[in-house]
C-alpha cells in the first residue's frame, strides 16, 4: 500500500475530457472482459466499474477502439503483467509526496480525490523549471537520515542510518514542499527527496520532449 502516481498519454478526441477518455477507457475493458467470457462482466458497466453508459462519449468509442491494446507499467520492465488499455503511462513515481502535492495544489484545484487530471504543456513546464531550480540550488552533505521507525515503549523511535541529507531544506520547503499522509512516505528533505526530484527532471523532459499536445492529451491520476 502506498501513494502511487502516474502520468498518462492518449490521443485527443473532439474536446473529450480526461474523465470521458477514462469512461471509454472502462468501457473496452468491460466489452473485452465480456468477450473473454469472465464472469465478473455478466453486468452492466455501471456494476462492473461505477461508469454509466450515457457518461461515456459515443462518438468516441470508434476512434479509440483501435488504441485499445496490451500495455505495460513503466515499473513492469520485464512486461509480466500486461493490461488491455487505450492509455499508456509516460510517468511513474512512488510515495513522491512533494511532487505529488504540488499536482494536488495545481492541477487538481487542491482536491485530492485520485481523479484523472489533464495537464497542460505549460503546467509540466513549472514544474520541471522548479525541480531544476531545487536541484541547482539544494545541497546535500552526508550525515545521518532517517530510514523507517520501530517501537519502544508503545512510541515510534526514528531508525537512523548514513547517507545525505539537505543542509539548506528551506529552499526545497519553499519551491516544493513535501507531505504527510496514509502511507504517503518521508517527509525529510534528503536524498531521497533529491531521487524524486531528479526522477521528475527526466520524466517530464522525455513527456515534453516526446508528445505532440495538438494531438495527444497528458493525464495525472493517483492511488493511495
Amino acid at each position: 500500500m502506498g501513494l502511487d502516481m502516474y502520468l498518462e498519454r492518449t490521443p485527443r478526441f473532439r474536446g473529450c475530457t480526461a474523465k470521458q477518455i477514462v469512461a471509454v477507457n472502462e468501457y473496452f475493458d468491460w466489452k473485452d472482459a465480456k468477450e473473454n467470457g469472465s464472469k465478473y462482466a455478466n453486468c452492466t458497466l455501471e456494476q462492473w466499474c461505477g461508469t454509466s453508459y450515457k457518461d461515456v462519449p459515443k462518438a468516441a468509442i470508434n476512434f479509440y477502439k483501435p488504441f485499445f491494446v496490451t500495455r505495460y507499467g513503466l515499473w513492469d520492465t520485464d512486461h509480466k503483467y500486461g493490461y488491455k488499455s487505450i492509455i499508456e503511462d509516460v510517468g511513474y513515481w512512488r510515495k513522491a509526496n512533494a511532487i505529488h502535492k504540488w499536482f494536488v495544489d495545481n492541477i487538481q484545484d487542491g482536491e485530492d480525490d485520485c481523479g484523472y487530471y489533464e495537464v497542460a504543456p505549460e503546467q509540466l513546464e513549472e514544474l520541471l523549471n522548479i525541480c531544476k531550480l531545487i536541484k541547482q540550488k539544494c545541497v546535500l552533505k552526508k550525515g545521518k537520515i532517517t530510514n523507517g521507525y520501530r517501537i519502544e515503549n508503545s512510541k515510534e523511535v526514528p531508525i537512523m542510518e548514513d547517507g545525505e541529507y539537505i543542509e539548506n531544506p528551506e529552499v526545497a520547503a519553499e519551491y516544493l514542499p513535501t507531505q504527510s499522509g496514509f502511507f504517503f512516505g518521508s517527509t525529510d528533505y534528503d536524498q531521497w527527496y533529491m531521487k524524486d526530484i531528479e526522477s521528475t527532471i527526466e520524466i517530464l523532459t522525455n513527456v515534453l520532449k516526446e508528445t505532440d499536445f495538438d494531438n495527444q492529451i497528458v493525464v495525472y491520476t493517483s492511488s493511495w
